[in-house]
């Protein structure tokens, strides 16, 4: 992954973030997009290990910081359909960075990808105002093959957290993968 060095300062009375993932059910097939945060440290390793992977399997980060609140597998319904949970200040010191990523679930293997995601999008919000911080659009006819979308990090400086966006397809094909790369 790519490092971008424009991002957004989070201000400091932001502290309960929610991420959002939608997309349109499918009448002639199944696709279902699955939500991901890694938690990572400095060294770009996931913070306690496979623990440090939060998605479907693993909803729950053992601080109670990070929590997946929802796993769609169709897409069926309005408004969001997989919502994430971030309390900042319950974070542990050691994560530094917090990596989103969006991934088709067994999207090799039934031979989908990111060109056939209709009106998906992941958004990252301040849950108290429900402003809407970072909005991304997961529907690209070019990502042909691509299963896997890193889409933003959260990245904590000295006193304060950055947004950076950083939608980009990964080579990475699921979750395993994830969890074998960053630890």
């Amino acid at each position: 992954m790519n490092a971008n060095t424009n991002g957004q300062v989070l201000p400091k009375h932001i502290t309960l973030l929610q991420c959002g993932l939608r997309w349109d059910a499918q009448p002639e097939t199944e696709l279902d997009l699955d939500m991901a945060v890694l938690a990572l440290t400095a060294t770009g390793k996931l913070a306690a290990g496979k623990e440090g992977l939060i998605y479907a399997g693993h909803p729950r980060h053992s601080s109670g910081a990070i929590q997946l609140l929802n796993d769609s597998i169709t897409g069926e319904g309005d408004g969001d359909d997989e919502q994430l949970v971030i309390h900042l200040l319950q974070l542990p010191v050691d994560i530094t960075k917090l990596l989103f990523v969006v991934n088709i679930d067994c999207g090799e293997e039934q031979h989908q990808d990111f060109s056939q995601t209709p009106n998906a999008c992941w958004r990252l919000l301040d849950r108290s105002s429900q402003r809407v911080l970072l909005n991304r659009s997961l529907s690209n006819a070019q990502w042909q093959n691509v299963t896997t979308l890193f889409v933003a990090t959260l990245e904590r400086t000295v006193d304060q957290w950055q947004i950076v966006s950083c939608l980009e397809p990964s080579s990475l094909r699921n979750l395993h993968d994830l969890l074998h790369q960053y630890s």
